[in-house]
């Protein structure tokens, strides 16, 4: 019981505590939210300032696959009551040293799907692919959201880790969002 106690109190202050991990202070910081409609698709542009910590930068080097995951959320804005979920993906992003040629393999996936995989020759252009949220078509806009406003938020884990030997935890920033539009039959405003 008192083992119990004392994992649970420790997991309390092991850092700013969110729903699944910590945010770091001093750590990377999203500056905003860019969202577009293209035709039913919503598009979502974020990236992290600064880029990535150097803990994160030294697993990249060590030749590590390092997973950057960006969890996007598309709500239904309310003045007066508790924004709506709608929908929401996982954007992940894995960067892998080849030691062979001499360059890194960068694989991008959407709720699991892979989107596509390349190679690039630095360290520097695979942590940028880590670090940002490339204008990716994320949701589809469907009749149900016709009229009403609409905002998305983001948030990103770049790590993770244990505290205290046994409890598991990511440091992650906080939810950022972006600015209210309203999805219509031409379009949004």
């Amino acid at each position: 019981m008192r083992t119990r106690a004392f994992l649970l109190l420790a997991a309390l202050f092991a850092g700013t505590n969110t729903a699944s991990g910590f945010v770091a202070k001093d750590g990377p910081v999203i500056p905003g939210v860019s969202t577009w409609v293209a035709g039913r698709e919503v598009h979502v542009e974020a990236r992290l300032s600064p880029a990535l910590p150097e803990d994160v930068l030294q697993r990249l080097a060590s030749g590590l696959p390092t997973t950057v995951a960006w969890e996007m959320r598309l709500f239904v804005f309310r003045n007066l009551w508790f924004d709506g979920v709608k929908d929401e993906r996982r954007y992940a992003v894995t960067a892998t040293y080849r030691p062979v040629t001499s360059d890194y393999a960068v694989e991008r996936r959407l709720d699991a799907r892979l989107l596509d995989t390349k190679v690039v020759p630095t360290r520097d252009e695979a942590a940028a692919a880590l670090a940002r949220v490339p204008g990716l078509p994320s949701f589809t806009m469907g009749d149900h959201l016709l009229g009403k406003k609409l905002l998305v938020r983001v948030r990103c884990l770049y790590g993770s880790g244990v505290a205290l030997g046994v409890v598991p935890t990511s440091a992650e920033t906080a939810w950022v969002r972006s600015g209210i539009f309203e999805w219509t039959a031409t379009g949004a405003r």
